[in-house]
């Protein structure tokens, strides 16, 4: 991997190749922390409302985090700009630490004589309201993957960015596979020890955030507009395929979300994200039921679940030069067309290596129809407009995210059958995937065959001939 070379017109101070990978390894060490929490979230929260009988709302609590994240992630960019990254991630980390308490407390209530050992009432509130606080936290971790453009030259942003999701492999081993140990680690309180868990991750995010060389928040200085150290972020402006015209002009006026909504691929982008996102999510959090039904233990779902993490962040390692080398949408559009082939894993049989396979083909599929637009949404904002567009896609997203969670366990249910279920799911991803290849296309074209949309390889270009037919 080659590095970029920093000059005095980086969005910061110049840096040392050390220091800027220093800061990127910091960020996906709480990229990792902040969602491997997550992922201790669904098995814990899940296992725990099943086992009281409480099935159909067994993905709620994790839903609440996200859907609560959605108002959170909208005010956390204009948080960071009157208070810096530093603060605001902090902050974060001590109302997830709050909230995972109060759902520790859920299964000792019981231990501790609080409720009677049959009576789940108190359980399951203290574990649903606990989720509340953990939505700013949830929302924090996903603005890391902006905050990453402030480390990076515009070439060198995907490979950040990527970067800091392979930082998710550490919420694979620290997260669900971990969970296992911890489950029965308080006597008498089955699961309290994984909700003690999540408080220390929160702990850990919040350390590593001290140690992070975040940028001054734009509050604290006396000129608000861009000036020389943040010319890399008009680069990557620059870069974007619409509203190139208006660029030198945006360097010192601040444009309306509107503006750039109507501007820029901005509505696109987060359209992909939040198709991204809910495919692999809809597999995962029904990913239990089947197995159940086929006479797999909770440790059987934990060991999917962790290789479907490894799957979702190791592609970190070389996933940013496939976007460098064949373009972003062509690279999203191969992500999307993975998630058929790990849902076609479970239609052939339901033996354990099947559904460790798919899971795995599924988070793999995450990755690389995730990675592209996120890092595009980092080349089309100045700093000033950082926070209206990062509100607007990280809102957008983890809404939807969240509204599925709630009621992806009542989406199973009604639907019925896990083939049917998995068929939908295959649906989806087609069309998302020629999708992106159309929007690719169209890009390609109006630019001549100059924009990197689609690389000039020959594979890209057979791909791209493909893609063309399939969308006349």
């Amino acid at each position: 991997m080659t590095l970029p070379t920093w000059t005095s017109s980086t969005a910061t101070t110049t840096r040392s190749r050390s220091n800027m990978l220093k800061n990127v390894l910091l960020l996906g060490g709480m990229w990792g922390m902040g969602l491997g929490a997550a992922f201790v979230q669904l098995p814990a929260t899940q296992n725990l409302l099943i086992d009281a009988g409480y099935a159909s709302i067994s993905t709620a609590p994790l839903g609440v985090i996200m859907l609560g994240s959605a108002p959170c992630a909208v005010v956390i960019p204009k948080i960071i700009t009157r208070y810096g990254e530093k603060k605001t991630f902090i902050a974060g980390a001590f109302f997830g630490i709050v909230g995972a308490i109060m759902q520790m407390f859920g299964p000792l209530t019981a231990a501790m004589g609080i409720s009677a050992a049959n009576d789940v009432t108190i359980q399951v509130v203290l574990v649903v309201i606990g989720a509340i606080p953990q939505a700013f936290m949830y929302a924090s971790t996903n603005n890391l993957r902006f905050s990453v453009s402030q480390f990076s030259t515009p070439e060198f942003l995907p490979k950040a960015t990527a970067l800091v999701l392979l930082g998710g492999v550490l919420s694979a081993l620290l997260g669900p596979l971990l969970s296992a140990t911890t489950r029965s680690m308080i006597s008498g309180a089955l699961y309290a020890g994984n909700f003690l868990q999540i408080a220390l991750m929160y702990v850990v995010f919040a350390t590593l955030a001290f140690f992070a060389d975040f940028k001054q928040p734009i509050a604290d200085t006396d000129d608000v507009r861009i000036g020389s150290d943040d010319l890399s972020l008009l680069e990557r402006q620059e870069r974007n395929a619409v509203g190139e015209s208006a660029m030198l002009d945006n360097a010192t006026t601040e444009r309306t979300l509107m503006q750039i909504i109507k501007e820029t691929d901005l509505p696109l982008l987060t359209t992909f994200q939040c198709l991204s996102y809910n495919i692999m999510a809809m597999y995962m959090s029904q990913l239990k039921p089947p197995m159940a039904a086929a006479g797999y233990s909770v440790d059987s779902y934990t060991y999917a679940l962790t290789a479907h993490m490894l799957g979702m962040f190791l592609p970190g390692l070389f996933s940013g030069q496939v976007i460098n080398r064949f373009g972003t949408w062509l690279t999203t559009a191969v992500g999307f067309l993975l998630f058929p082939v790990g849902g076609a894993m479970f239609l052939i049989n339901d033996s354990i290596a099947m559904f460790v396979v798919g899971i795995t083909i599924v988070g793999i599929g995450w990755n690389f129809s995730f990675v592209g637009p996120s890092a595009e949404v980092s080349k089309i904002h100045s700093p000033a407009e950082q926070s209206k567009v990062v509100g607007f896609n990280d809102g957008i997203m983890l809404l939807t995210v969240g509204t599925f969670f709630v009621t992806a366990s009542k989406i199973y249910i009604a639907v019925g059958s896990w083939n049917v279920f998995n068929y939908i799911l295959i649906g989806l991803s087609v069309f998302s995937a020629l999708l992106s290849l159309l929007r690719g296309l169209l890009i390609w074209r109006a630019s001549g065959g100059d924009d990197n949309s689609f690389s000039g390889d020959s594979l890209a270009q057979s791909l791209l001939t493909a893609g063309s037919l399939c969308t006349l």
